[in-house]
């Protein structure tokens, strides 16, 4: 029992004394002895407490001096004049009433403990022990009042050390948290500290991780740890371990003080990695958590803290390191390769397909023509497979970055498609490109891989489509493409469609790996690298989009990918709001394709036309005829040539031959670009002809041309042809190139050119050649023996510098085929870049711009 309990107890016998002699007293009527009285008088004052009798209204009608003291009253003030319940504190005078009730009802009940507080003159508040006995036979009540606010606040701090001991646990490391668990309810629950401690110290000595107290300062030593520190140290005991210097478990000193002062600047360090070493000298990777104590001077007393050997992870992160080193030197290898082997391909391919180029050019009987014809298509298909292998080399190994640069969306999808649509007509497939009104077309991107990916993904309906349509869709896309877009970028979604052999639903996903196609009968059948829509999805993924396809064997397959764009500052048109004078002009589409008629239909109603449409010849014709009836003639007739049992020539010439609709004008449309027969169209009637799919600038311009209307566009032209390139003028120029076959090649391409051609087999002669005469031009390949293209550009260059010449243009001609090569010719000085295999026309519009700057 300690001495509180103690005092309890006294008070409590002192109390019953008390009430006894209270109630002697109460019971005599004052009929007590004086001794008795004077007896009762010493007990009442030396209670050792505060103590008063109380009336059932709660009066106080005695009180001791203590309770003088306590309350800051004297006894005049309080005899017979104050409440003892109003010295209560709010919260607790509920208790005291339900005390009183209990009195009334049970007037012999004991006597009653209660912990209130107390609120005295001063208005300070005193943590109570009160004690309330009824005296027997009476309605008043003897009450003790015990100060315990020492007691209390004593709690309060111990509560308060808890918490601060429970936010210290809860700051352990991720690897402690059975201990912090332990530690927290070790603060929670005073009365099971002893069992909390030895279940801490259980675990502490039992888990992987290493746990420490150490001294502060450079001497400082070990003074608790547990038996994993020590194994991780290699040593044989906790005593031998507890004797090593902290220093001494560093590889460097310095890390020890670089690590002591981020302990001393932070107070907590968390999963920092040292370098230490074992007992055999061992070195070892850890990852450490501490956290500083610190004594009553806020200096640091103590560190705390747990370590983890990761020298496995460390090892593994390093193997992982050199792998990928090893890798990236692999792929560094591959791409030098290919790059090699690209060199080594195109040079002959250059000769190949340039002397190809030159014998299409000679006379030659059909059957010369088709060999010529099939070993330019063979040459021509090993590049692009050359330029899929160096495409994904570059993709694999990060070097692909998109351009950015201002293109026309329109212009480009028509053209694709006006390129594609020769291989599809051969077929006897309808491509049709279908671009929404609301799409913008004047974008910021990379045309050059947009157009790629277009060409690789129609090619591949082509390819793999044998009757039926393929259908090129660009829209906005679904309503989350909306939320993609923002003032300087927009998401469109392009769709192709085609009614071809279709995918089985196992496959979709493998098509996408590269050198992968569907089975390998249609490797056999159809051909190809499976190399096409691996490095689509991987451009589209670089342009922030992405594939998918949906198919059905024998129905067709849809591809859909999405792309984002920027919008280019002068406007953002949307494809449809071109300015035509075409308003009010009917129109009649007769064309068996629905999805035909509904795209020629959506751009004339985009510029005023009045359209209607007939899905066959004779339903064409019946519209003519109940149009000019109606008194509204039909003004243009657009015919599909390809139709069934009436085609577009015997429409053309029933319309020619009845004289109630003769005077429609008439412009054929045909996936043929050899129906163009200016004396057929002449006697039948026929005004102008437009190859598919229909290019919008093309039928404005036929239309209005076809209909006599072309003043009305002449606030906006036409899109003018190419001109004619007049005489070139007579030019010295240099051609450095070690091939004899390529020397041969260019030579012949230039021939019948105005062109005084001097060769250097190599960068060396170039050089001296350069310096010994006066060129107009260089053409210098990049890969040459004794002094290669880029070595002689810069000698070139700084000739001219030091001779203060003006610069002579430099083209580059190379094998080379990726973007950073061409970047290194333009640093070493050359003007232009010229990828072999050369074409002749692209040579000879080379020589002519860089000779017009000279």
């Amino acid at each position: 029992m300690n001495d509180e309990d103690k005092t309890r107890e006294q008070l409590l016998s002192e109390l019953r004394e008390l009430r006894r002699k209270a109630a002697e007293r109460e019971a005599g009527e004052g009929g007590l002895t004086g001794a008795s009285e004077a007896e009762y008088r010493t007990i009442f004052e030396n209670t050792g407490c505060a103590t008063i009798i109380g009336g059932e209204d709660f009066t106080i009608s005695l009180a001791n001096a203590e309770f003088e003291k306590l309350s800051g009253y004297g006894r005049g003030e309080l005899e017979g004049r104050r409440s003892w319940i109003g010295f209560i504190e709010k919260n607790d005078e509920k208790k005291m009433r339900r005390y009183s009730a209990l009195r009334i009802l049970d007037p012999d009940a004991a006597p009653r403990n209660y912990e209130i507080r107390f609120q005295n003159r001063a208005g300070q508040l005193r943590d109570i022990f009160m004690t309330v006995a009824i005296i027997p036979g009476t309605t008043k009540s003897v009450l003790s009042f015990m100060d315990i606010s020492e007691r209390k606040q004593a709690e309060r701090e111990v509560y308060k050390l808890n918490e601060e001991l429970r936010e210290r646990i809860a700051e352990r490391t991720r690897q402690l948290k059975a201990i912090n668990e332990i530690l927290k309810k070790l603060s929670e629950r005073e009365a099971a500290l002893q069992e909390s401690e030895e279940r801490y110290r259980t675990l502490v000595e039992n888990v992987n991780i290493g746990v420490y107290r150490v001294t502060a300062g450079q001497q400082g030593r070990f003074v608790q740890v547990n038996p994993a520190i020590v194994k991780i140290f290699g040593y044989d005991s906790m005593s031998d371990f507890m004797e090593l210097p902290v220093s001494q478990a560093y590889q460097d000193p310095e890390e020890m003080r670089r690590f002591g002062r981020k302990i001393r600047q932070c107070g907590f360090v968390k999963d920092e990695e040292l370098q230490l070493r074992k007992k055999d000298g061992t070195p070892i990777w850890a990852s450490a958590t501490a956290k500083a104590l610190y004594d009553a001077d806020g200096r640091v007393k103590w560190v705390d803290g747990v370590i983890e050997d990761i020298t496995e992870r460390k090892n593994a992160e390093e193997a992982l390191r050199k792998a990928k080193e090893e890798a990236e030197a692999a792929n560094r290898a591959k791409s030098d390769f290919l790059a090699s082997m690209s060199h080594e391909i195109r040079t002959p391919m250059h000769a190949i397909l340039g002397m190809a180029e030159l014998l299409s050019e000679t006379p030659l009987t059909p059957e010369q023509e088709k060999y010529v014809e099939v070993f330019q298509n063979a040459g021509e298909n090993l590049l692009n497979v050359i330029n899929d292998i160096l495409d994904l080399s570059k993709v694999e190994a990060g070097h692909l970055e998109l351009e950015y640069e201002e293109f026309d969306l329109a212009e480009l999808v028509e053209k694709t498609g006006e390129v594609l649509a020769i291989r599809a007509h051969d077929k006897g497939i309808e491509l049709i490109c279908h671009i929404l009104p609301d799409v913008p077309v004047n974008l910021i991107g990379d045309p050059i891989r947009l157009r790629q990916i277009l060409i690789n993904l129609i090619g591949n309906a082509v390819k793999f489509t044998e009757r039926g349509e393929i259908l090129v869709e660009v829209s906005r896309g679904e309503p989350e493409a909306y939320r993609q877009e923002d003032g300087d970028n927009t998401e469109l979604l392009f769709r192709i469609s085609d009614t071809g052999i279709g995918i089985p639903k196992e496959k979709i996903d493998l098509i996408f790996e590269k050198f992968t196609q569907v089975d390998s009968s249609t490797t056999r059948k159809y051909g190809g690298t499976g190399l096409g829509l691996s490095i689509s999805k991987r451009l589209i993924e670089l342009m922030r989009g992405r594939i998918w396809i949906e198919s059905e064997m024998g129905r067709g397959t849809r591809v859909s990918f999405t792309a984002t764009f920027g919008f280019q500052e002068e406007q953002k048109k949307p494809a449809e709001k071109l300015e035509v004078e075409i308003k009010g002009l009917r129109t009649l589409i007769v064309d068996d394709n629905a999805t035909n008629r509904m795209i020629l239909r959506e751009i004339l109603a985009g510029w005023g036309a009045l359209t209607a449409e007939a899905e066959d010849g004779e339903s064409g014709i019946a519209e003519l005829k109940r149009a000019r009836k109606s008194g509204t003639p039909v003004d243009l007739l657009l015919i599909d040539y390809r139709m069934p049992l009436l085609d577009g020539f015997d429409v053309a010439k029933r319309v020619k031959e009845d004289p109630e609709i003769k005077d429609a004008t008439i412009v054929m449309l045909t996936s043929d670009l050899g129906r163009g027969d200016p004396k057929r169209f002449h006697e039948l009637g026929i005004s102008a002809y437009l190859t598919k799919p229909v290019k919008r600038a093309d039928l404005k311009n036929v239309i209005l041309a076809a209909v006599g209307k072309s003043k009305a566009a002449s606030r906006k032209p036409a899109a003018s042809l190419p001109t004619v390139p007049g005489e070139p003028r007579a030019l010295r120029i240099l051609l450095a190139e070690d091939s004899d076959d390529n020397r041969l090649l260019l030579l012949s391409y230039l021939k019948k050119c105005p062109y005084q051609v001097d060769i250097a087999e190599n960068g060396a002669v170039a050089v001296k050649k350069f310096r010994e005469g006066t060129y107009d031009l260089v053409l210098m390949d990049i890969q040459m023996p004794v002094m290669d293209g880029y070595t002689a550009t810069r000698e070139i260059r700084a000739w001219e510098r030091e001779h203060r010449l003006k610069e002579t243009p430099i083209i580059a001609l190379t094998a080379y085929a990726y973007k950073e090569d061409r970047q290194k010719s333009l640093e070493a000085g050359c003007n232009g870049h010229l990828v072999k295999p050369v074409k002749k026309a692209g040579l000879l519009e080379a020589i002519a711009e860089y000779a017009a700057s000279r």
